[in-house]
């Protein structure tokens, strides 16, 4: 009987899995599939929200824009700055990051971590951009399915180290996990959707970053601006 027991276990977590609508790969083989699709993709766009933002000091809420490999980023970022919303133009080029304050034209060479995160032109670097949080993550497992633009994406739920949020985005206690759920689509492996909850804004607080990816592969240049 006790030889029987988890194989009895096993076939009853694949009665529940099919019940649920899901018969494709497990989770572990999910994600190392989006890692090799997100590593080998020149390009994406990606739309960034936030939910239970707490803090003070300046704050990363929102972004819209392109990245493309291997170092480049332009688009918009929200910020709350003593409060404040304020919107910022930014570009991310060769390592340097500029941005346009809000009622300005010119960009000026900054540090993005001045604005509240780490430098966008990093999210394509394999070693801390976006496919560090899928080769990271543990604890792995099929969660359901949500539909965006009319496809459906698997859900995989996991948990990755605080570490490596604080090295893409911004994390106020990288000592602890934060929960992460990718959407995958299941005939291309890309991964569509990016939720991280954990201490991101404060520690003992937590907060929701969600980011939405799509166009990839798209043509995209990106050059340093004048300044």
């Amino acid at each position: 009987m006790s030889r029987r027991f988890p194989v009895g276990l096993a076939a009853m977590a694949v009665l529940l899995t099919a019940a649920c609508g899901y018969s494709g790969p497990p989770a572990a083989t999910l994600l190392q599939r989006a890692a090799t699709t997100f590593n080998s993709t020149g390009s994406f766009h990606v739309v960034l929200t936030s939910d239970g933002v707490a803090g003070s000091g300046t704050l990363l809420t929102g972004a819209v824009g392109d990245a493309t490999r291997p170092d480049g980023f332009t688009g918009t970022l929200d910020v709350t700055e003593a409060g404040l919303p304020l919107q910022i133009g930014v570009v991310s080029s060769g390592g340097d990051f500029y941005a346009r304050l809000p009622f300005s034209t010119v960009y000026v060479k900054a540090d993005p971590s001045q604005y509240g995160f780490a430098d966008p032109g990093r999210l394509l670097d394999p070693s801390t951009g976006i496919s560090t949080l899928i080769t990271g993550a543990r604890h792995a497992s099929v969660s359901g399915d949500v539909r965006q633009n009319g496809e459906t994406l698997v859900q995989v739920a996991a948990q990755v180290p605080g570490t490596l949020v604080a090295a893409l985005l911004t994390d106020a206690d990288p000592g602890q996990g934060v929960d992460i759920t990718f959407g995958i689509d299941p005939g291309t492996y890309q991964v569509r959707q990016v939720d991280l909850t954990g201490p991101i804004f404060e520690k003992g607080d937590q907060s929701t970053f969600h980011l939405v990816l799509d166009k990839y592969g798209e043509n995209v240049s990106i050059t340093p601006p004048p300044t």
